[in-house]
């Protein structure tokens, strides 16, 4: 079985040459393109990337913006927003490849076959990766080797405590399409990196193909690294070529100052070398708001650290300079904000006000109770009346609250008590019960469904789930017909996805005539088609002549809608799956018995550690 090598390489949008569109679509020509094979690349979506952000983003940044009532905060380009910032990428692309440009050069029989092989990972990626909106892809063989160029933008849909309801985010985008991380090392982006290296082997072998393992061992640099490792290189043939020369054209002095470089050079590679082998240190932070500070710094100064589930680790060498950063800190939120966040956590796990306010003196608040009452916290100099606050922080709003809070859980223990034990509703039930002990016990955190109102069991937007399974459950819902929504929600996803892939192809041919055409009838010249292609291509469309051939604008107008029209149903229908992909999700841990056990591990795994100053894990 004859071998071929796989390979996969993602770029960041950020990093100059690693996601270069223009040179993709040929927007330019580079010297190592063949211009008379243009003509034969593919292409499979072409979308401008701001039209994309505001398909992907333009409702959920309208909601945000709604919700911001200092301007300063509202986002007017959500775009150069996260193109601006050092903590995600506006979007990234891949480079897939089978062989290379010995082992399957274009214009040869094994080149054809990996053009089919990549067209045929190419169709089923995004099906594959629902949440990496691919808004770009080529298919190039006009170079040395047929290759792949698939540009992405990942995004979450599952709303944050902070931010966009929906927003751009690889980690979540690969979280929510099942991928975990095992340890440090073998993280989400690894595992899903792997997945479809897989991917690409099973089509290699279905094509009569093995995997040749080519063993590299060229050993990644920093950017420091190379350049340092250049200037050794600059000195030793400086040195070689010294003693090539006679004593008349070289001075000893030069060829000193030479070798005191290049030990220079060596003593600094060996610092590299001592800073690249010390050992990672965890870092830990329980204020989410200043891990994501310290890691934008990293970023900016370009120190490489590497996410964990509960932080991020850095090499020991770095420690001094990670510890500057997080001085440099100083939390946004308002004191009076901080004392809305804990007084709604602390209510619903207290059964009165007077256990509310112990809560509060364990959390290092003063209480001072007279005609109002008050409190301070440890970051505010006075004493703050919890009116103040405003309506829904009064006394007699708490106590209101108290007693709606104690309302709901007895509501949801009769509606137990009424139903037949064992059903499906009875679990459900039971299964709000046990979340709603939970959260009084402390074991888990506030998530609100509406982010400016406060806290309670009817604005919670883990409960909110287990309503809605409660609610389709009691219309004759069972897991059965719940999978069974998912999948046709999956199938109906797909035949959008056919009737658009038709749409943008239609779409393709008609620019090509177009094109054609005019170098026919108007004698343009074209970068893709030569005069012969174009006459060529006219001869199957004997219908077209000089008087009507501009008709095909209306052509591709209408086709143009019909994408339009054709993108914004299968939208549609991607948020059907999100939600029948969901609701599954919740019933599968709910009949499970499994449902509020991950939750209360997760919220484990989040505190798990002591935290210090430093944000240095206690061994």
């Amino acid at each position: 079985m004859s071998k071929l090598s796989i390979s996969f390489t993602l770029g960041k949008a950020s990093v100059p040459h690693q996601a270069n569109i223009e040179h993709n679509n040929r927007e330019f020509v580079a010297n190592n393109v063949s211009k008379d094979r243009i003509s034969e690349n593919i292409t499979y979506i072409r979308q401008d990337i701001q039209e994309v952000y505001q398909q992907l983003f333009g409702k959920a940044l309208e909601e945000y913006n709604t919700k911001q009532k200092q301007p300063c905060r509202r986002i007017k380009d959500y775009f150069r927003h996260i193109s601006d910032s050092k903590r995600e990428e506006a979007f990234y692309e891949i480079i897939v490849q089978f062989g290379d440009s010995k082992t399957a050069p274009c214009q040869s029989k094994t080149g054809e076959i990996t053009k089919f092989m990549l067209d045929e990972y190419m169709k089923d990626f995004q099906k594959r990766n629902p949440n990496l909106h691919v808004f770009n892809a080529v298919l190039h063989m006009d170079e040395a080797s047929p290759h792949l160029h698939v540009n992405f933008v990942p995004f979450y849909t599952k709303e944050r405590k902070k931010g966009l309801s929906k927003g751009v985010s690889m980690k979540s985008a690969l979280n929510e399409q099942g991928f975990t991380a095992k340890n440090f090392k073998e993280n989400r982006l690894v595992a899903w990196e792997e997945n479809e290296r897989g991917i690409m082997e099973k089509i290699l072998n279905e094509y009569g193909f093995s995997r040749e393992d080519k063993n590299a061992k060229y050993e990644h640099k920093t950017v420091d690294e190379f350049k340092k490792s250049q200037d050794e290189k600059k000195i030793i043939l400086a040195l070689k070529e010294s003693r090539k020369v006679s004593d008349e054209k070289i001075s000893a002095d030069k060829i000193r100052r030479l070798n005191e470089k290049l030990k220079l050079v060596e003593k600094e590679n060996k610092n590299l070398e001592v800073q690249k082998n010390s050992p990672y240190k965890s870092f830990f932070y329980s204020s989410p708001e200043k891990q994501s500070f310290v890691q934008a710094k990293l970023d900016e100064k370009s120190i490489p650290y590497r996410e964990t589930e509960n932080g991020f680790e850095a090499q020991e060498c770095y420690v001094d300079e990670i510890r500057k950063i997080e001085k440099q800190f100083t939390p946004t939120g308002s004191v009076r904000d901080k004392i809305r966040n804990d007084i709604d956590r602390l209510l619903m796990q207290s059964s009165n006000i007077d256990e509310l306010l112990e809560k509060l003196q364990k959390e290092k608040y003063e209480i001072k109770q007279g005609k109002y009452l008050a409190v301070r916290s440890v970051d505010s100099k006075n004493f703050i009346r919890l009116k103040s606050l405003g309506e829904h922080y009064s006394e007699y709003a708490i106590k209101n609250r108290i007693r709606a809070k104690k309302k709901y859980e007895l509501e949801i223990e009769k509606k137990i008590n009424s139903v037949k034990k064992e059903s499906t509703e009875f679990i459900v039930l039971r299964t709000i019960k046990f979340y709603t002990a939970a959260f009084s016990n402390g074991a888990l955190p506030v998530r609100k469904r509406e982010k400016t109102k406060p806290f309670s069991w009817n604005n919670d937007s883990e409960l909110d789930k287990l309503i809605i399974l409660n609610n389709k459950i009691n219309a004759g819902a069972t897991l059965t017909t719940l999978k069974k929504d998912f999948e046709n929600s999956e199938n109906a996803v797909t035949e959008k996805e056919k009737i658009l892939d038709k749409a943008k192809a239609d779409l393709k041919t008609f620019c090509d005539i177009k094109e054609k055409t005019e170098v026919i009838f108007e004698n343009k010249k074209s970068a893709i088609f030569t005069h012969q292609q174009a006459e060529e291509t006219l001869k199957q469309y004997p219908n077209i002549n000089s008087f009507n051939y501009k008709n095909i604008e209306k052509l591709i107008n209408d086709e143009t809608e019909n994408i339009r029209q054709a993108e914004e149903n299968l939208e549609a229908e991607k948020e059907k799956l999100r939600q029948s992909a969901d609701i599954f999700s919740v019933a599968e841990k709910v009949f499970g018995g499994t449902y509020v056990q991950s939750l209360v591990h997760e919220e484990r795994d989040r505190q798990e550690s002591e935290f210090i100053p430093n944000g240095l894990k206690k061994s």
